[in-house]
């Protein structure tokens, strides 16, 4: 009975409500959305600086999960051979995709499962104190996670750990090309403050071009991929994707 009334407030929530209406409201073909299929005439804006085009009706994805996506759809050994997937702070849209698939052995983990909408079966974890073996995943998704861990360098060093000789890891974060050396304050606490600095209340510094060392560091070969560029300008509308969104692609 607890079960079904939640439900039924989750159905009934202003914000799904209006989803509902925005998704029959907006159904057109200018834009589609690569992770749910869903087509509109545009995305919705997001973000704290509202950007247009940018989260998709259904499934909620930003700019960053569908360009990932369309890359990863790319990467043939992560759908059509046996792996084991390790995925950090697991956004539910790539949860329920990798969950789903016959050949993942997955393995989400977060620090603080329950504070987050994560997948069941998230495990408790903190990704600068892994408890894997060395050497055991194939493959590695850590997006948008690294500028919220004060001591980063270490998850970087246990990520490559776990990592097999011959895998790859998505190491995705937000890098500002124009900064020589990345700006941070690992001991702020003040979200304001954090937000004036780093663009988000819960950011503890922004990358400059010296992340692709910290990689290197803790031993990874990686290449910055302007993925998004492969694109015309109307194909990255119609996909909702941002111009010059790099994935770090990096490699044991």
């Amino acid at each position: 009975m607890n079960k079904l009334i939640k439900q039924i407030k989750i159905a009934l929530h202003p914000r799904v409500l209006k989803n509902r209406f925005l998704h029959f409201a907006l159904k057109g073909n200018n834009v589609e959305c690569v992770c749910c299929g869903s087509k509109y005439i545009t995305f919705l804006p997001a973000g704290i600086q509202k950007r247009a085009n940018a989260q998709c009706i259904k499934c909620g994805s930003l700019e960053r999960h569908r360009t990932l996506w369309m890359f990863l759809k790319e990467q043939g050994d992560i759908f059509n051979k046996p792996i084991k997937l390790l995925h950090v702070a697991p956004e539910k849209i790539y949860y329920d995709k990798f969950a789903s698939i016959h050949t993942i052995e997955y393995y989400p983990i977060d620090l603080m499962p329950d504070k987050y909408d994560y997948g069941i079966k998230t495990i408790e974890m903190d990704v600068t104190a892994l408890t894997y073996p060395d050497n055991f995943f194939d493959v590695i998704v850590c997006s948008h996670v690294l500028e919220h861990i004060p001591h980063d360098t270490k998850a970087m060093t246990e990520m490559y750990r776990v990592l097999k000789h011959g895998g790859w890891a998505i190491l995705n974060t937000p890098v500002d090309m124009q900064m020589e050396k990345t700006h941070e304050d690992i001991y702020i606490n003040d979200p304001q403050k954090q937000l004036e600095l780093f663009g988000q209340p819960d950011h503890v510094r922004i990358y400059g071009k010296d992340f692709l060392i910290r990689l290197a560091d803790a031993g990874f070969v990686t290449d910055a991929i302007d993925f998004s560029s492969k694109f015309s300008h109307n194909e990255r509308f119609s996909y909702g994707f941002k111009q010059a969104e790099l994935i770090f692609f990096a490699k044991k």
